[in-house]
């Protein structure tokens, strides 16, 4: 049954993270063709306080509006944050795959500051910008679904581990 739970859980990751890997190339795409054409709309802006655009393009859709103030705009730790999301659901995935307790509890931290991180940006989202970002609150979704997923495998895992330890025991 555990196997079962185990697997479902390293195939929900992967799926959130095929996922945010792809709202996180949108993301790219979009800030990167609004800054080289400013009459550009995408599919996601569909109102002055439903845009997506607006939210990429602001000082915070680089470096979380922390890096530019800390190390300089010119920074090369001042990038876009769909960036940032194509490295991180490609580690996930990548982490997802191991079914080792110390990886997977890696996993859980990661995706753990992931929603730490959503928060944030929800924050600045609805009470500095006063925008309604679909891509941004859907990203943040698959955040929370990986954080469930992600500490469900360490349960599965730790218990597996406390079974073999007992039968060992026993033996």
């Amino acid at each position: 049954m555990s196997s079962n739970c185990k697997c479902s859980c390293t195939a929900g990751l992967l799926g959130l993270s095929l996922a945010g890997f792809l709202l996180s190339l949108y993301t790219s795409y979009v800030e990167i063709r609004a800054e080289r054409d400013h009459s550009y709309q995408a599919m996601c802006d569909i109102s002055e306080r439903v845009s997506c655009t607006k939210v990429f393009t602001s000082a915070y859709g680089r470096g979380f509006g922390l890096i530019g103030p800390l190390l300089g705009d010119e920074s090369p730790l001042n990038v876009p944050n769909g960036f940032y999301g194509i490295f991180y659901y490609f580690l996930v995935a990548g982490l997802s795959l191991s079914n080792n307790i110390r990886v997977a509890r890696l996993t859980s931290y990661l995706t753990g500051l992931s929603n730490l991180l959503s928060i944030y940006l929800a924050y600045l989202l609805y009470f500095v910008l006063e925008d309604l970002c679909i891509v941004c609150v859907t990203t943040y979704g698959v955040n929370l679904i990986s954080l469930i997923l992600a500490l469900q495998k360490v349960q599965i895992l730790v218990r597996e581990d406390q079974v073999m330890r007992v039968i060992k025991k026993e033996g």
